[in-house]
């Protein structure tokens, strides 16, 4: 089978595990900070730390990175220690800093760079303007922090501080966290030349701005120097820069020093030197001035940089037009074009906010207002994310200060883009288009659409909806388009789906229709206007239309981050606006946020509850799942099971989907192998589900029952025989929808028509003929290759399907005879793993003959059993053993006990399988034949007709192999003896007692505890299953997990020391005899002797003289084939 992408469970998981973090968080840090754990006090403060410690926690912090708000309850016990324990380190042993860690301790850290780490995951993870909410704020820690940032930076041979060194000994993270801190206190009330107690020390680094530099106080004048010092940083310390700069320079008693127009002055001067050539391009100088440009404007006021608006706008038109090599590497950074967008929207706001203009300049002004919309409409198309995402912000704010006039013309704008990308196709998706039926309403084609541009535009229009900034005229319209990108998806040429960060943003959209639109303006919006094919009959209303969509994309989208934001959205629709919903309070509780986390279970369970509340549902699945989210997925498991989904659907509502199916294939809408396979499969569904359906009118030219539906699909269906053969690493796609068209079809009941009548054709079935006999064989022939590809359970269906269709016995035993003879090329000229699905389709029609017709058998039997006989006995692949061990050797042992045939060869092919150790390619592929060797015996209820004999040495084996190592088997081995506890030992044994009494709690007991095999020991005191016990029990007691290792020996310690002197004789006898019987090479002579090795050690064995005479013999035994040096030493030991 191809290999399918596996379900991320991981947010699931997260969930469930998050408390059990959260605590072991809260419980670690205290001891990871203090010497005691316990109190705070400042001299039981951690100097040293280990590095292992740190990246523990660190790893715990991290697991909350896909789902931060999970940490929100814990987040305070959890950075508050972290921060008070740097608060006492700074101010009472930054010394410590530099002192030799203990000598013997390896890999330790001082505890302020420990801490910074964790506070900066704490940072990525929960959002920094969160965790700097915990961040101490007195203004007594401004110069201890200062100090300790400065002393432990910039720290001399000599021990003292030099400014001008460049010797950098903090990690980044610690600079990032203390700039950050001393940015948040910055904001304290008091004048900075109140509380600063010396003047600052001489730096080389002192910023080239103003003259005015030296009437700074001291501590102002050392944050400067820190902030400039890493605004052009490469690393992250330039963010909590810009930060501490922007902050200093709003301060009013900076201000009015004249600290703001000075750097609004550097600032731009040292944007003209990089644009102009007079200082060399680099790109983290020009991010850096521009980020404290960025965040000038965000702070100021308007009058404050009215007078240097057009000079940034000359810089970033400079920047935009990319017209030399200069500004050329500046715009090809994303940081940059992202800082210019931010730019564009402060200096738009400044626009708009400037009432003081005259006629002439407000001309001006929106002249400019429109290059800068202009630059954000292009931007909003831009490769990299988080210019998208600043642009569609960008516009949205500065839709809020528009006239409505002015909103309008931007959203047509927005639509008009939208439409364009379409090539002009999407002119009627949005307001104004009444609704169309599927044959006039085609599905939108989204292979010319670009998902960035789409992404772009549609984020914009969500973040005007959630600031209330859509005229109510336009809803309509931005509501159509909403609906329509949740329905967005194309692929790279890889596979990768490119369409879902579109459906992302309807869904953010979506949403912000339902938290800020009224009742009232969504009520007014008529579902006419809105474009949308789930929509089954008119309504008066748009909810009914949003909610299926939601539903839709909730409950079908291959994403689970949009599975989720579609659940979300629909839990507000359904709060914000109660009353206007069918059946909203149940469809939210089927919808949950958790419940489609999963996308087998949104697709399966939650779609099946969500159509039964309501036709609106109902039909918006008869639809979606249709559409690319579900047959016509890339995914082939996914389309499996959509088409058990669709024919669930429609078979329990009463619905007849045969005719879209059938138009389809008809059409040729089916464009690729995949969504054809997804077709095949839902077809095949609904007829095995509904019999009748396939001889009802499927189009209007076709009313034919089943078997002329076959020649239709033969003669017209996308899929052909020839495609098994071309269709490459796809064929078995081909391969299986054929074969499970042909088992559902086998499976229905065709029925003529007589006057309008149904009524049953089983009597006037016609033959079927040679032409479609030959069909069908040639399909199963050229499907045989794919097996290991294609869900087991196809083949022996499509098999029995063709069997089932030929009347006469001749036919059907012409079938049988082209099955049978056809194997031996299988088996001998082609790949092994071939004969898998002749071996499969062997077993289907012999099982088929065995239950209608079993006479057809007589002159097949012996062949049969031969070949089963000889695939499970010779050396062959181990695929093919258990092929037939599956399919083919329950049929075969029925029918050897209904004619009488000797059933010794089937049994001792049994016990082959049974001890089968085999390995191919390093691996031992002999436990897949064993455990499917105890899965083939326990499917039996026919055991009463193995002789006495046979049973026990079949479940002696099965005893035994639920002793062995591997998990797997011992599970499949417990569960046939829980079936048949009886099958060797009688009913009034005590351990067969104990199974039927406390059959529920022994079922559930786990198969690798020590209560498990203190309970299997037991069964040793029985001579026929003893041997092979001790077999399987030395595997696990010598060479199993740990676990397991200490389960078994601990184990056998109690049985044997509970046991009474002769049955621990007996147990000691059996464990020699299998060692003797290993001698010299044998697979269990090593671990044999491990065991009792294990049982010397511990004394068990020396309990009483007829154990040490055992013990005796068997060391005199091993001198038979140890090395002479080590027998001899091993005796006088």
């Amino acid at each position: 089978m191809e290999e399918e992408q596996p379900e991320d469970y991981s947010d699931i998981k997260l969930q469930r595990d998050s408390a059990n973090i959260r605590e072991e968080l809260c419980a670690s840090i205290p001891l990871f900070l203090y010497k005691d754990g316990q109190s705070s006090q400042p001299t039981s403060t951690r100097k040293w730390v280990k590095q292992s410690n740190t990246a523990k926690l660190a790893a715990l912090i991290n697991t909350f990175q896909e789902w931060p708000q999970l940490l929100d309850t814990s987040l305070r016990s959890v950075t508050e220690p972290l921060v008070l324990a740097f608060n006492q380190y700074i101010q009472h042993h930054p010394e410590c800093y530099f002192q030799s860690p203990p000598a013997e301790v390896d890999s330790v850290e001082p505890l302020p760079r420990a801490v910074c780490k964790l506070l900066y995951t704490l940072c990525k993870v929960r959002g920094t303007k969160v965790i700097s909410i915990f961040f101490s704020n007195e203004p007594s820690l401004l110069e201890p922090m200062l100090d300790a940032f400065e002393s432990w930076e910039f720290r001399s041979i000599e021990g003292k501080v030099d400014l001008s060194s460049t010797a950098n000994i903090l990690t980044w993270e610690e600079r990032y966290i203390m700039l950050l801190w001393l940015s948040h206190l910055t904001q304290t009330p008091f004048d900075l030349a109140t509380i600063s107690s010396s003047d600052a020390r001489q730096s080389s680094h002192t910023p080239p701005m103003s003259p005015l530099f030296s009437t700074f106080p001291g501590v102002a004048q050392r944050l400067l120097d820190l902030g400039f010092r890493y605004l052009f940083s490469v690393s992250k310390e330039h963010d909590a820069a810009k930060s501490l700069l922007v902050r200093l320079c709003m301060r009013p008693d900076m201000n009015r020093l004249g600290l703001k127009q000075s750097c609004m002055h550097w600032l731009l001067q040292s944007l003209k030197d990089l644009l102009d050539g007079s200082e060399p391009m680099s790109i983290y100088r020009l991010t850096g001035a521009l980020s404290f440009l960025a965040g000038f404007f965000k702070s100021c006021d308007g009058i404050s940089i009215a007078p240097f608006i057009m000079t940034v706008l000359d810089c970033t038109q400079n920047i935009s037009a990319a017209g030399t090599s200069h500004t050329k590497t500046a715009y090809g950074s994303a940081a940059v074009r992202k800082l210019v967008v931010k730019l564009h929207r402060a200096s738009a706001i400044h626009l708009l906010s400037d009432c003081s203009s005259s006629a002439d300049s407000e001309t001006d002004n929106m002249t400019l207002l429109g290059n800068i919309i202009d630059q954000l409409m292009i931007c909003l198309g831009d490769k990299d994310s988080p210019v998208r995402f600043a642009a569609s912000k960008a516009l949205s704010i500065i839709a809020q200060e528009l006239d409505p006039d002015m909103k309008e013309q931007l959203l047509d704008a927005l639509a008009d883009k939208l439409r364009d990308d379409l090539g002009g196709t999407g002119n009627d998706m949005a307001a104004g288009a009444p609704l169309k039926s599927d044959e006039e309403y085609p599905e939108q084609d989204w292979s010319t659409a670009d998902p960035l541009q789409w992404q772009g535009l549609i984020l914009t229009m969500s973040h005007l909806l959630y600031r209330r900034s859509v005229p109510e005229e336009k809803l309509p319209m931005v509501v159509g388009l909403l609906m329509n990108a949740l329905d967005f998806e194309q692929r790279s040429s890889t596979g990768a789906s490119t369409g879902s960060i579109v459906r992302d943003a309807a869904c953010f959209g979506m949403w912000s229709v339902a938290r800020k639109c009224t009742t009232k303006e969504l009520l007014r919006v008529a579902a006419s206007e809105i474009r949308s094919r789930r929509n089954p009959k008119p309504h008066s209303s748009v909810f009914p239309v949003l909610a299926a969509e939601l539903v839709l994309t909730a409950a079908l989208d291959p994403e689970g981050n949009i599975r989720r934001a579609a659940s979300a959205a629909l839990q507000e629709l359904v709060g914000r606006h109660p009353d206007v919903i069918s059946r909203g309070i149940d469809l939210v509780q089927i919808i949950d946020y958790q419940a489609v986390g999963l996308r087998s279970r949104a697709m399966s369970d939650v779609a099946l509850q969500a159509a039964r509340l309501d036709d609106v549902y109902l039909y918006a699945f008869s639809e979606g799942l249709l559409s690319w989210r579900a047959i016509g997925s890339p995914n082939a498991a996914v389309r499996r099971q959509a088409a058990t989904v669709i024919g669930r659907i429609f078979h329990r509502h009463g619905l007849v989907p045969i005719s879209p199916l059938v138009q389809r294939i008809e059409e040729g809408r089916a464009q690729s192998l995949d969504e054809c396979h997804g077709l095949y499969l839902a077809l095949a569904e609904v007829i095995r589900l509904d019999p009748s359906i396939s001889c009802r009118s499927v189009t209007t030219r076709h009313n034919s029952p089943s078997r002329q539906l076959v020649r239709f699909l033969r003669e017209n269906g996308p899929i052909s025989i020839d495609d098994i053969v071309a269709q490459g690493k796809k064929a078995y796609l081909a391969a299986e929808a054929l074969c499970t068209m042909m088992a559902a079809l086998g499976e229905s009941s065709p029925v003529s028509v007589v006057d309008g009548i149904h009524e049953s054709s089983q009597q006037t079935r016609d033959s079927t003929d040679l032409k479609d006999f030959e069909y069908h064989l040639a399909i199963l022939e050229q499907s045989y290759e794919y097996s290991m590809q294609i869900p087991p359970g196809v083949i022996p269906a499509a098999t029995v399907s063709i069997f089932k269709q030929l009347d006469g016995s001749n036919q059907r035993q012409l079938l049988l005879e082209r099955i049978l003879y056809a194997g031996k090329d299988y088996v001998t000229r082609r790949n092994p793993e071939d004969s898998v699905g002749w071996i499969a389709a062997l077993g289907g029609v012999f099982q088929a003959c065995l239950e209608s017709t079993p006479d057809l058998l007589d002159n097949f039997r012996v062949p049969i059993h031969d070949a089963l006989v000889s695939q499970l006995v010779e050396k062959s692949n181990w695929l093919s053993k258990t092929a037939a061990l599956k399919h083919l050797f329950k049929p075969v042992f029925l029918e050897c006990l209904r004619s009488g045939l000797n059933m010794t060869p089937l049994h001792q092919a049994l016990l082959h399988c049974l001890d089968d150790r085999s390995v191919a390619n390093s691996r031992e592929v002999g436990s897949e034949v064993r455990t499917q060797a105890i899965e083939t015996t326990g499917s039996f209820n026919e055991l009463v007709h193995w002789n006495e004999a046979q049973r026990v040495e079949i479940f002696g084996r099965i005893y035994g192999l639920a002793l062995e190592k591997l998990d797997r088997i011992r599970d499949r081995a417990w569960r046939c003896i829980m079936k048949y506890p009886d099958a060797v030992l009688p009913k009034s044994h005590p351990c067969v007692q104990v199974l039927y009494i406390e059959w529920e709690r022994m079922a559930a007991l786990s198969t690798s505890s020590v209560m498990y095999f203190n309970f299997m020991l037991h069964f040793c005191n029985d001579d026929r299953l003893r041997l092979a016990m001790i077999r399987g029990l030395i595997t696990s007691a010598s060479s199993g997990g740990e676990a397991l290792l200490s389960a078994a020996r601990l184990a056998i310690s109690r049985f044997l020391t509970m046991a009474s002197p002769a049955d621990a004789d007996v147990f000691y006898d059996g464990l020699l005899a299998v060692i003797r019987a290993e001698m010299p090479t044998g697979r269990l002579l090593w671990p044999g002797m491990e065991v009792l090795a294990f049982l010397l050690d511990t004394d068990v064995v020396t309990q009483g003289s007829t154990n040490k005479e055992a013990a005796a013999d068997y060391w005199s035994s091993t001198t038979l084939f140890l090395p002479r040096s080590s027998s001899s030493s091993s005796l006088t030991e």
